[in-house]
Formats: structure tokens, C-alpha cells, sequence
């Protein structure tokens, strides 16, 4: 019984890692495809996708000395990505494929497009960081209420009197989801209710375990990004579709 569950085991890494360097390749791909979208940013994360339904993607981090020289890929791990695939940012500077669905609130979906990224956020103090950093506790919320005025914003409980919100998720969770992770700016520049809200690169479940429309990665993954990352550099989150 044993061998077979080794064999399981086995075949089961053999069939991820297939489907992964497809995506590794895009990625590599991407960075240059859309290097347009990049003069800005000397460090991009790349996630890609194989479809719109998937919920396992792959990422890939690269850095540049200047918008001159060349990319150069840096760390690349596995990801997982939200329980219903991924949707198009309304708002992204990246063309809008014909037939498409949008991201909004509530679907599942990670979106597609190119984000910002920040702050960096963690249980602890982390001290070092090249990012803007916010150390959560239990009084930390994301507000998902599109009819809240603190709609996609980070608010602590114990600083507003008013509170006019009736669905939130917690920061610091009753488990390592939220341990480390990294705000992505989605409809964040300009907030518009009902375009999706509270989307973050954060520890997964497990590897086949997909999010609510997060990007998700193995813990010393996460620590290894945000230590990476460095805010003179303006990283930004490139995450695509293979067909789109």
C-alpha cells in the first residue's frame, strides 16, 4: 500500500511540474511582450495562467538595473489563484480581449492586468523590508462592502467611530493566510464600489487549494517576495492569461 501512495505522490509532482513549464515559459515571454506597460518599474512579478478558468498559475520574479538592460529572472515558484479562474481589469492599461469576463466583487476570480504593490503587511514585526510596511492584528479589517465609504481600504476598528460596514475580512486570521502577504493595488488609484476589493499576495492553503480571488503562494515563498521586493524599484504585479 505504501508503494502505491509513494507512486501517487509521485505522479501526481510529475503532472504539476507539466503543467508548470508552460507557464514558466510564458512568463518569460510576458515580461518582454509587455515591457511596454514597464518603463516605470525595474521589478515586476509575473503570474501567468494557462486559461481563464485556471486556479494554479505560475510566478516568476525579475529585476533590471534600469529601464535599458535587460530583465533577469530572479525566483519562480508555484502559485494558486482564485476558486472560480481569473477576470479582466476593467481599468488596466493592457487591451481588453474581445470576449472577456470582468472582474467584480464577490466572483471568485483573480484579475488580470498590471498593479502596484503595497504595502507589505505580516502578523510580525519585520524589520528591513524595502516596502512600505503595516504590521496587522485583530483590530485590522479590509472592508468588502461595496457600500461602505472604507470600500478596499485597510482600516483599524479601534480609529473609526462610524462604522458603516457590514461585511469585512480580518487581517490578522485564525490562521498563517494573512501571516505575510503584500497589498495589490487593484481598484485601489481610483475606488469604484463593486469592482472587487481586498486582493492580496498571501500564503496558500495548499497547493490545489484556490483563493477568493487572491493570489496565493507556499510561506517561504511569500517571505522570499517580500524580501525581494524594493519600493525604488516601483514593482508591479503583471498577472495574464496565456489565451488571451
Amino acid at each position: 500500500m505504501e508503494k502505491y501512495l509513494i507512486n501517487d505522490s509521485i505522479k501526481k509532482a510529475f503532472l504539476l511540474v507539466c503543467m508548470l513549464i508552460p507557464l514558466l515559459l510564458l512568463s518569460q515571454t510576458a515580461v518582454h511582450k509587455y515591457n511596454v506597460y514597464l518603463t516605470a518599474s525595474n521589478q515586476v512579478v509575473v503570474v501567468a495562467a494557462s486559461n481563464w478558468n485556471a486556479t494554479q498559475g505560475a510566478m516568476q520574479l525579475y529585476q533590471r538595473e534600469n529601464s535599458h538592460r535587460p530583465w533577469k529572472l530572479i525566483h519562480q515558484f508555484s502559485v494558486t489563484l482564485g476558486r472560480n479562474g481569473l477576470a479582466f481589469d476593467k481599468r488596466s492599461v493592457l487591451p481588453e480581449p474581445a470576449t472577456v469576463v470582468i472582474k467584480h466583487e464577490g466572483d471568485g476570480k483573480s484579475p488580470v492586468g498590471i498593479f502596484r504593490l503595497g504595502p507589505v503587511f505580516s502578523y510580525h514585526s519585520l524589520p528591513g523590508l524595502r516596502m512600505p510596511f503595516k504590521k496587522v492584528d485583530s483590530t485590522d479589517i479590509c472592508v468588502d462592502d461595496v457600500h461602505s465609504a472604507y470600500y478596499n481600504t485597510l482600516v483599524n476598528t479601534d480609529t473609526v467611530s462610524q462604522k458603516d460596514w457590514n461585511s469585512f475580512e480580518h487581517m490578522k486570521a485564525n490562521d498563517d493566510s494573512y501571516e505575510y502577504g503584500v497589498w495589490v493595488k487593484y481598484n485601489s488609484d481610483q475606488i469604484f464600489s463593486g469592482n472587487g476589493s481586498c486582493i492580496f499576495l498571501h500564503v496558500w492553503a495548499g497547493r490545489t487549494s484556490p483563493t477568493a480571488g487572491c493570489t496565493a503562494m507556499e510561506k517561504q515563498n511569500v517571505i522570499t517576495l517580500i524580501h525581494w521586493l524594493d519600493n525604488k524599484q516601483n514593482p508591479v504585479l503583471l498577472q495574464i492569461v496565456e489565451k488571451e
